[in-house]
């Protein structure tokens, strides 16, 4: 599949100036986020339904996808600094991250490692990868503490290993209550966090690294959006999943990552 990069660029903008416009006439943070919710499902449905299409139009929808994003991660960081009394700060800051997801439109960009290394990390200082975040956190923390008080004496509980994949800033965790619950021997991606079964002879790092990627570029909803149409309707063909498999460069990908 061949990236449209100035069609991808084209959605992202637009999507730029149409939460502006939402934000300005609504005045309100619950309101634009109901809307950017209810615009992420109608993006993602579009882009996936369309993705084999040789008009460009998925590509449009992918932009508009990162567009919606980094809009909402700029007003929120924004409205949250705003708080501490430094306008200076907020509009700084907020730009800066606004500016780094939406950079994601750009393929040259965002098949870059460098850049990959600052919007994996970032995740921990995006608001709209803070949800999938935390939950890995937990989920990690709670694999521990189940494998701690049972003495690492149980096999399925137990921790077998930690790797760390620094280029994007996932950790990865090997056996334990969570991964060993995937319903795929395989491993499954929580923002910073992959969790890898313990009967999986592979560690999926390249790809579920991708997912890391995706969160950074898509956020929160996109995330929980490609769970379920991985799980309920395209499996390994899910638009998420074929964007994270371009980190690894496998499958039928979409070559956004590299």
């Amino acid at each position: 599949m061949t990236i449209k990069t100035w069609i991808v660029i084209l959605g992202g903008l637009t999507a730029v100036g149409l939460f502006a416009l939402i934000f300005f006439l609504a005045k309100n943070m619950g309101v634009t986020f109901g809307v950017y919710a209810g615009a992420m499902l109608l993006f993602y449905i579009l882009a996936a339904t369309t993705v084999s299409a040789a008009t460009g139009f998925s590509e449009f929808m992918r932009g508009m996808l990162v567009g919606s994003n980094a809009s909402l991660n700029g007003l929120i960081l924004f409205e949250l600094l705003s708080q501490t009394g430094n306008a200076g700060l907020a509009q700084g800051v907020a730009i800066g991250f606004f500016g780094l997801n939406l950079l994601a439109i750009v393929k040259w960009i965002s098949q870059f490692e460098v850049y990959q290394a600052l919007i994996g990390w970032s995740n921990w200082c995006l608001p709209m990868s803070w949800p999938i975040v935390l939950l890995g956190l937990l989920f990690l923390l709670f694999s521990l503490l189940l494998a701690a008080v049972t003495g690492f004496q149980v096999q399925y509980l137990k921790l077998q290993g930690l790797r760390v994949d620094w280029p994007t800033g996932t950790i990865f965790v090997k056996g334990g209550l969570v991964s060993n619950l995937n319903i795929w021997d395989t491993a499954f991606n929580m923002g910073n966090f992959a969790f890898v079964d313990m009967n999986s002879g592979d560690w999926h790092m390249a790809h579920e690294s991708g997912h890391s990627l995706n969160l950074g570029a898509f956020g929160f909803i996109f995330h929980l959006l490609g769970a379920v149409d991985e799980w309920v309707f395209r499996q390994g063909d899910a638009y998420s999943e074929r964007l994270a498999d371009s980190n690894a460069g496998a499958g039928n990908n979409i070559p956004m990552w590299a």
